[in-house]
């Protein structure tokens, strides 16, 4: 009589068995409701975002000009909101269905590079890595643009092998709306354009016409971007990032670190990032030579060198550009070139030596993602609404809310009623949306009293309710001026809510001033 059978779903290709197909679809399917899940109301970016995309399609363009930003994301957000309204699951929806679009492009990739446990592992890691998740439940574009560099990467990836027609067609488009979404993808295409030149410098006759093949098609693709050049140039010159200033390269890769595992205030996040570089590193220079032995090669091994090269060279263009205008990196920018450090991430996971060794090193991996995750899901990223709320429960007709910074009121007016005057200081506009132009220039010149006179004039028989934090780069001074000299004018009722601090990353604070 024959023994038991042995589990015959292991395969040869690695040590494939049920459980890793188990594990990834339990990942997946933890990433694709994280992706609608936050109990956040909007912050001052997605309430930019709305705002703007709520105009009329012809007018996004020009209000673009004083936010910094290309025009793709608005547009496809305009019509978005046409049909599904601008509730706060519904905008950020579009963002999650984008970042669910990248999960078959990442299986894709991946399996090109290290076969099925390759796909597994980069569409384990694209499932539940904090940032992809963080950016699909955000009503901003970064989901939209890591998408769009995962399917330019397939793309290019079958014309360096092949000519074909539709998909050189297929990347020029995809070219066009990335470099249409954001404008790190710049950044990108310049290392990607470089990476191409040594290709065709060092291959033979077949290299050099996949390279051509490619660099046509993003050449076709970038002229999408010509007829918005002049509005990018204005932006160029006026807006930039005036809420931080750039800072070490040393600084920005910490903060992306940070912020690959869903924030840098908790260490696990900072882990994460950590263990996620290893593993791209893994991937370049890593190969297993039994079922427990790795050999390491400095040198590095075929596989994803090109990717590994082309996101620190995007990452490093862009630090540079960032110091010579003066612009800080934010992680939300490695949206154009994280695809391919998940690639490499994800072929350095699926060349562990052993199935267990690989199983041990993702369970940690999904252990520290989890933090972030959690985060995600429940902690708040704006007081704006609470604020809001609070002022809209004894706010008189009378009553004046003066909000300073003005980077507070696109989150507080969206919940606040249109009945009650809101004013962002110091430009005294309703602040529904930010003005970038000059920012700091005309933060710096402003004057307190001057503010101080004209909000009490205006709310000359009612309360006035100052929406204050004094933590704003360019408002140094100015903000606590405005609440000296509310206070020397008028009687205070104290704090009506008060800054949570880190608990909260846009904290505000809440004082109500009486009639005289």
């Amino acid at each position: 009589m024959a023994g038991p059978r042995r589990n015959t779903a292991r395969r040869a290709d690695g040590g494939l068995a049920s459980i890793d197909l188990l594990g990834v679809s339990a990942l997946v399917a933890l990433g694709v409701v994280l992706r609608f899940v936050t109990t956040s109301p909007l912050w001052l970016d997605e309430a930019l975002s709305v705002n703007i995309a709520s105009l009329p399609l012809g007018e996004i363009g020009d209000a673009l000009r004083q936010d910094g930003h290309p025009p793709l994301y608005y547009w496809l957000l305009h019509g978005w909101m046409s049909v599904f309204g601008e509730g706060d699951l519904a905008v950020r929806a579009l963002s999650g269905i984008a970042g669910l679009l990248a999960l078959p492009l990442a299986w894709e990739a991946g399996r090109r590079r290290a076969g099925t446990i390759g796909g597994l592992c980069v569409l384990g890691l694209t499932a539940i890595t904090p940032w992809a998740v963080r950016y699909a439940t955000e009503a901003r574009m970064y989901a939209l643009v890591l998408t769009l560099v995962f399917a330019g990467w397939l793309l290019a990836d079958d014309l360096l092998a092949r000519r074909d027609r539709l998909r050189w067609v297929a990347l020029a488009v995809v070219t066009g709306g990335a470099v249409l979404s954001h404008y790190w993808v710049l950044h990108l295409g310049i290392a990607a354009v470089g990476a191409l030149a040594v290709r065709w410098w060092r291959g033979d006759a077949e290299a050099r016409a996949g390279a051509l093949r490619v660099a046509s098609a993003l050449a076709v693709g970038s002229l999408a971007f010509v007829p918005w050049l002049p509005v990018f140039l204005e932006q160029l010159s006026s807006t930039g990032t005036p809420w931080a200033s750039a800072g070490r390269p040393t600084g920005a890769l910490v903060d992306l670190l940070g912020g690959l595992g869903g924030g840098a205030k908790f260490p696990e996040a900072e882990l994460f990032g950590f263990a996620l570089l290893v593993l791209v590193a893994a991937g370049v220079t890593v190969v297993a030579r039994g079922r427990w032995e790795l050999h390491v090669d400095l040198r590095t091994v075929p596989g994803v060198r090109s990717e590994v090269v082309v996101a620190i060279a995007a990452m490093s263009v862009g630090l540079v550009a960032g110091q010579l205008g003066d612009a800080v990196f934010a992680p939300r920018y490695a949206a154009a070139f994280l695809p391919m450090l998940l690639i490499a991430a994800g072929v350095g996971l699926a060349r562990m030596p052993a199935p267990t060794v690989r199983r041990a090193v993702a369970l940690a991996m999904v252990a520290l993602a989890a933090v972030g995750l959690g985060a995600n899901a429940i902690e708040p990223r704006t007081m704006g609404e609470e604020i809001a709320d609070a002022i809209a429960a004894e706010a008189g007709p009378e009553d004046v809310v003066a909000i300073c910074p003005d980077q507070l009121g696109p989150a507080t007016l969206r919940s606040l009623p249109e009945g009650i005057e809101a004013v962002g200081l110091p430009a005294f506009d309703r602040p529904d949306r930010i003005d970038w132009r000059d920012y700091a220039e005309r933060n710096q010149a402003a004057d307190p009293a001057y503010a101080v006179a004209e909000i009490l004039e205006r709310a000359e028989g009612g309360s006035v309710w100052l929406v204050i934090n004094t933590h704003y780069r360019t408002y140094e001074g100015y903000c606590e001026g405005v609440q000296a000299g509310l206070q020397a004018a008028r009687p205070t009722s104290g704090i009506a809510v008060a800054d949570r601090g880190a608990e909260v990353f846009e904290g505000a604070t809440l004082v109500r001033f009486l009639p005289g």
